[in-house]
Parts: C-alpha cells; structure tokens; sequence
C-alpha cells in the first residue's frame, strides 16, 4: 500500500505550523514583558527598602546627642519664614502652636537650637541626610564576588542615588482648623536652600545600562519625639 499524506492532511498540517509562527512571537513578547515588569517591581522595591531603612533615622543632626536631648529628640528651630512653625516662649518653654504643654510631650528646646546645613557629618549614619551619596550599588546575585558582603541580591545590580533637600513648608495656610494641599517637589523647582520643617528624600534606581528605572519621593517633618516612645541613636 503506497503512503503518502492525504491534501487535507497537509492543509491541516500548514495551518497548524501557521498557528505555531504566529503564537511564537508573542509568547516572547509577553516573557520580555513580563520580564521587565518583574525588573521594574524589584526597582520599586530595592527604592522602598532603602527609604524605610533611611526613615528609622534623627530628622537632623542636631538632635542625635541624647545627652543634650534628655533622652529624646526635641523640635528644632528653623528658617522657615511661615510663623505659625516657629517656635515660641510659653511659660517658661518653649512651644510650637498645637503642642501639648506636659511633660515628656513634643516641646522645642529651650535655648533655639538650628537645624543642620545637609549632609553627611562625619562617618556616622544616625541622621536622614548622612545618606546623601552619588552612587550605591545594589548587588545581583550573580555577583559571587561580593555576594559574603552584599546586603541585597536582585536579578540585576542596580545603581542607587540618594537625595535629600529642604522643601517648602508655606504651601498650605496653617491657621486654617482643615489643612488642605500638596507638598512640592524637586520636579517643580521647590526644594530650599534654608533650612525648613520638611526634609525630601529621593530615591533613584537605575539599571546598570544607565537607564532610569524608578524614582520614589518620601517626606519627614520637624516634629520631635515622645520621651515615652523615641528613637535610640547607635553608638
């Protein structure tokens, strides 16, 4: 008996062969996809763990000398020109409008005490703005080199620049019983060269190629802290 494929057997087989080309090209366009979605939320996510490890430190330099603090952080005096911030002579103390007048409560200090010029003070890494550097590396795993010293393994080795800057703290009227509004950012010119209540902190992850992966922004305030609940500062 002679065998041989049949036409329709063959028409079958070409449009099975079809399907398969077709399909092809975009099962690979979704895996690149899906690939670089995956990369994309590993940047997202390194930027987070930084600026949550970041945020565990003093708001300034000024207040990390527990002795001089009494055991906790105070508000600091600052030049931000908005007066409703500033603090005042209230009894003896001195006071930031809204704070409670007890003991152990957020109070400023009683002699002015200024908030720092930014960056770091030396090698100790107990205030937000010690942070500032132009270049960290997060290492990938494929890094056995450094891997025994390497804090973070990701798929890629991603390169980190932090930023911290004084923003402005006059966007909103404080005598109002409702605040509402925006803090401004960097991308629209709003960062200060003096001193003011709130600190900016940006994160910028980018690929080893240089490419720009993902940008996060966070916000700390002079506020002080609680004596009954405050942070330690490391010797």
């Amino acid at each position: 008996m002679k065998r041989a494929f049949s036409f329709i057997e063959l028409v079958v087989a070409i449009v099975v062969m079809g399907i398969v080309f077709l399909t092809v090209p975009l099962i690979l366009t979704e895996t690149q996809k899906s690939t670089e979605l995956s990369i994309q939320q590993e940047a997202v996510m390194a930027g987070m763990t930084q600026l949550v490890n970041i945020m565990s430190y003093r708001w300034d330099e000024n207040q990390t000398d527990d002795a001089l603090n009494g055991g906790y952080a105070k508000v600091l005096d600052t030049q931000s020109p908005v007066a409703e911030l500033q603090c005042k002579t209230i009894g003896g103390s001195r006071w930031r409008i809204g704070h409670f007048r007890k003991a152990d409560r957020r109070r400023c200090y009683n002699d002015p005490r200024y908030a720092s010029t930014l960056g770091p003070d030396g090698s100790d890494l107990d205030d937000i703005d010690d942070i500032i550097v132009a270049n960290k590396k997060l290492l990938a795993e494929a890094n056995t080199t450094e891997k025994l010293d390497a804090p973070y393994e990701y798929k890629k080795e991603y390169d980190v620049k932090l930023d911290v800057n004084y923003t402005s703290d006059g966007f909103v009227n404080y005598k109002l019983t409702t605040l509402n509004g925006s803090i401004p950012t960097a991308s629209v010119g709003n960062t200060s060269a003096n001193s003011t209540n709130i600190k900016m902190i940006t994160a910028t992850i980018s690929s080893p190629e240089g490419e720009k992966v993902v940008v996060l922004q966070t916000f700390l305030t002079n506020i002080g802290e609680y004596k009954i609940y405050h942070k330690t500062v490391a010797p």
